[in-house]
């Protein structure tokens, strides 16, 4: 029996099927997004064969695409998190013909809508509860091309520029406490499954609107040498 008229049986559970064969790469598709919605909801810890059982396919067919359950998270991460990544949010944040709140708000209400699945948010939260490096990886990322260019941009907003040496963790902190507010609306929406405005731009530019109400202060509480209270 070739590989076609085995994926075949494997799709339907049922030899000699007349069910259209998929090309290879939509099996794979198939079970990329199979897996997807499997970690989505029951985490990292079950075999490879409940996942494929899940899909609707056999262990071997998995194992014949992706030769280790790595090799398929490495596809997840690849799919669910790099594909969604926009390059332009980075220059939208350094956009400094436009005063830093109204930069603020465009990438907060596109970063938010991007984000805006249940597998973007529960998968991430899966894979830090088992120290899955999906994790690390990607948080990586929005520190060194998000977090840390914010801060930056907090600076030359506020006059201070590079007076102040590498950025600080204090700053930092700061920083993510606003990302953090966006990051809780997806954490409410998908992981609570509470109920959310079908519009929640409003929300969003609030949170970023009493950021930047109170960011000068605190900075300048930070700078003075003060304690943060």
């Amino acid at each position: 029996m070739d590989e076609d008229e085995k994926v075949s049986s494997d799709e339907t559970g049922q030899k000699g099927s007349r069910r259209k064969r998929l090309s290879p790469g939509d099996r794979e598709r198939m079970i990329v997004d199979g897996a997807i919605h499997y970690f989505a909801e029951h985490g990292f810890d079950g075999e490879t064969r409940a996942l494929a059982n899940s899909i609707g396919v056999s262990q071997a067919l998995v194992f014949h695409y992706f030769p280790t359950k790595e090799a398929l998270i490495d596809r997840v991460y690849e799919d669910v998190f790099l594909s969604r990544w926009k390059d332009q949010w980075v220059d939208i944040i350094g956009d400094r013909s436009r005063s830093l709140r109204h930069r603020l708000k465009e990438f907060y209400r596109d970063y938010y809508a991007t984000g805006d699945r249940p597998e973007w948010i529960r998968i991430t939260l899966y894979s830090a509860l088992r120290d899955i490096d999906i994790n690390s990886r990607y948080h990586a990322r929005v520190r060194e091309r998000i977090i840390l260019r914010i801060a930056l941009e907090l600076r030359e907003e506020l006059g201070l520029g590079q007076s102040m040496g590498p950025i600080s963790e204090y700053e930092e902190h700061l920083v993510y406490c606003l990302h953090s507010s966006v990051i809780y609306q997806l954490i409410r929406k998908h992981i609570y499954r509470m109920q959310s405005p079908d519009d929640l731009a409003p929300v969003i530019e609030a949170n970023v609107d009493i950021f930047m109400n109170s960011i000068p202060l605190v900075l300048q509480r930070f700078i003075g040498g003060q304690e943060p209270r």
